[in-house]
């Protein structure tokens, strides 16, 4: 098991309190993971895309999520307060600059934070880009039911049409609004098309699964919270970040990847043009994908060998 070398919990203001966690080398470049979600939390699995010998890597959890307080908080919870949250923690933590690594939501937390906080940034290492918007959410919401037909089923299952068609604002209505059984059994639903969906990309007959991860409610909660609100952003001001983006970035991405689908990257790398892009054949979304994983280890180890190599010619430089 790996032991952080400090933990504890960043008072955010209104009522937050964000949970984060240092491993690796004290003195070593720093990188910050950016969970996906809305909603999920840190996994300490993320530590494994990092030499924990050569640097400095640190977790933490957005708020409402994970160990993070109040859980399932969703008041002063907004794309806005979790881009000012990270760079509070960059700050508490007297890091001058470190890499970003970002999966999915956390891809376009990214890019928001690096967009508005350039001078903090030593680079970029993006995966499964997830965009604001009509187009990603009818995608995941109605246009996927034609590769898993049987999972949106049963995520529909009992809706009348219109209810259906707008399963979004059905379970995100039932979540807030709904008895507590409701709500959960809708948190239920949502992450049982999920997991279907992941299964089907990674061969597996499309199915439903009985396996229900805990706090499922709290989880679907946050996320249907930002859904329904397009994110508290736009994809216009995704765009607009990313040319902002000064340092180093390596987007991940496979081609074969149903929940962000390959066009999000497609549409992102106009505004970024001299980022490196990685496509991973057939790839999927998830970082437990093989593929995926290996990628992603490759593109966090090079990020860091640039900003070391770009370290060491600013010395040089200033010494001559």
């Amino acid at each position: 098991m790996v032991i952080p070398i400090s933990e504890g919990m960043l008072d955010v203001g209104e009522g937050h309190q964000m949970y984060f966690a240092q491993y690796g080398r004290p003195d070593a470049p720093a990188a910050v993971v950016l969970h996906g979600g809305p909603g999920s939390s840190s996994r300490i699995s993320m530590l494994d895309w990092f030499d924990l010998t050569q640097h400095r890597v640190v977790l933490f959890d957005q708020r409402g999520t994970g160990k993070s307080k109040p859980s399932g908080e969703l008041r002063f919870n907004t794309t806005q307060n979790l881009i000012a949250d990270i760079e509070r923690l960059r700050a508490f933590l007297g890091i001058s600059k470190w890499v970003v690594v970002g999966g999915s939501w956390g891809a376009m937390l990214g890019v928001l934070y690096a967009g508005r906080h350039t001078t903090s940034i030593s680079g970029l290492v993006l995966r499964g880009v997830f965009l604001p918007g009509g187009a990603q959410l009818d995608w995941f919401f109605r246009d996927l039911q034609a590769l898993v037909p049987f999972a949106w089923s049963e995520l529909t299952a009992g809706m009348t049409t219109e209810e259906a068609i707008s399963v979004l604002a059905t379970l995100t209505h039932r979540l807030h609004f709904g008895t507590e059984s409701e709500g959960i059994e809708s948190a239920n639903r949502w992450s049982r098309y999920e997991n279907a969906v992941m299964d089907a990309m990674a061969g597996k007959v499309d199915s439903v699964s009985a396996n229900i991860e805990a706090g499922v409610l709290h989880k679907y909660r946050i996320q249907s919270h930002y859904l329904s609100q397009s994110c508290f952003t736009t994809e216009s001001a995704v765009f607009d970040a990313a040319r902002h983006i000064s340092a180093p970035v390596i987007l991940v991405h496979g081609t074969h990847d149903w929940i962000c689908p390959p066009a999000n990257l497609v549409r992102l790398i106009d505004y970024i043009p001299d980022a490196e892009v990685r496509w991973v054949s057939r790839g999927t979304h998830t970082a437990s994908d093989p593929s995926i994983f290996r990628a992603l280890r490759s593109a966090v180890h090079d990020i860091f060998a640039r900003h070391l190599n770009a370290t060491r010619n600013a010395v040089d430089s200033s010494q001559h």
